[in-house]
Protein backbone atom coordinates (compact mmCIF):
# COMPACT_ATOMS: atom_id res chain seq x y z
CA UNK A 1 0.00 0.00 0.00
CA UNK A 2 1.26 3.74 -0.70
CA UNK A 3 -0.26 6.46 0.95
CA UNK A 4 0.37 10.43 -0.17
CA UNK A 5 -0.66 13.34 1.56
CA UNK A 6 -1.86 15.22 -0.96
CA UNK A 7 -4.61 18.04 -1.09
CA UNK A 8 -8.03 17.88 -3.53
CA UNK A 9 -6.33 20.32 -5.91
CA UNK A 10 -3.06 18.27 -6.20
CA UNK A 11 -5.35 15.35 -6.82
CA UNK A 12 -6.87 16.92 -8.87
CA UNK A 13 -3.78 18.05 -11.16
CA UNK A 14 -2.31 14.51 -10.53
CA UNK A 15 -5.41 13.37 -12.53
CA UNK A 16 -5.07 15.91 -15.30
CA UNK A 17 -0.80 14.93 -15.07
CA UNK A 18 -2.39 11.11 -15.38
CA UNK A 19 -4.62 11.82 -18.68
CA UNK A 20 -2.18 14.19 -20.17
CA UNK A 21 0.97 11.99 -19.89
CA UNK A 22 -0.08 8.27 -19.42
CA UNK A 23 -3.45 8.17 -21.33
CA UNK A 24 -5.39 6.98 -17.95
CA UNK A 25 -8.57 8.61 -17.26
CA UNK A 26 -8.81 8.67 -13.68
CA UNK A 27 -11.98 9.14 -11.72
CA UNK A 28 -12.52 10.95 -8.07
CA UNK A 29 -12.58 9.87 -5.49
CA UNK A 30 -12.06 6.48 -6.16
CA UNK A 31 -11.34 4.29 -9.20
CA UNK A 32 -9.03 1.39 -10.53
CA UNK A 33 -6.26 1.66 -13.37
CA UNK A 34 -4.54 -0.78 -14.97
CA UNK A 35 -1.43 0.08 -16.89
CA UNK A 36 1.21 -2.56 -18.16
CA UNK A 37 -0.52 -5.29 -16.52
CA UNK A 38 -0.35 -3.59 -13.17
CA UNK A 39 -4.08 -3.20 -11.85
CA UNK A 40 -3.85 -0.76 -8.66
CA UNK A 41 -6.69 0.43 -6.50
CA UNK A 42 -6.76 4.20 -5.36
CA UNK A 43 -8.60 6.03 -2.99
CA UNK A 44 -9.11 9.98 -2.00
CA UNK A 45 -10.15 10.69 0.62
CA UNK A 46 -9.40 13.33 3.82
CA UNK A 47 -5.80 14.95 1.79
CA UNK A 48 -4.69 11.51 1.58
CA UNK A 49 -4.34 9.08 -1.68
CA UNK A 50 -4.23 5.53 -0.41
CA UNK A 51 -3.17 3.18 -3.31
CA UNK A 52 -3.16 -0.88 -3.85
CA UNK A 53 -1.76 -3.17 -5.63
CA UNK A 54 -4.67 -5.48 -6.86
CA UNK A 55 -2.72 -7.36 -9.72
CA UNK A 56 0.79 -7.75 -11.38
CA UNK A 57 2.82 -9.29 -13.67
CA UNK A 58 4.46 -12.50 -11.27
CA UNK A 59 8.11 -10.98 -12.24
CA UNK A 60 7.53 -7.68 -10.45
CA UNK A 61 7.76 -7.19 -6.89
CA UNK A 62 4.72 -5.78 -5.29
CA UNK A 63 7.88 -3.50 -3.34
CA UNK A 64 9.17 -2.45 -6.70
CA UNK A 65 5.21 -1.22 -7.95
CA UNK A 66 5.21 0.78 -5.06
CA UNK A 67 8.23 2.26 -4.83
CA UNK A 68 7.46 3.49 -8.13
CA UNK A 69 3.89 5.02 -7.44
CA UNK A 70 5.78 6.50 -4.61
CA UNK A 71 8.19 8.47 -7.08
CA UNK A 72 5.08 9.12 -9.57
CA UNK A 73 2.86 10.57 -6.83
CA UNK A 74 4.75 12.49 -4.39
CA UNK A 75 3.67 16.43 -4.62
CA UNK A 76 7.11 18.11 -5.72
Amino acid sequence: MVQVRMTKTQFREKLHEFRREYDLDLTEPAGRVTKQGVTAGYTHHHETLTVHILDKPVFISTEYCEQQLQELLTPA
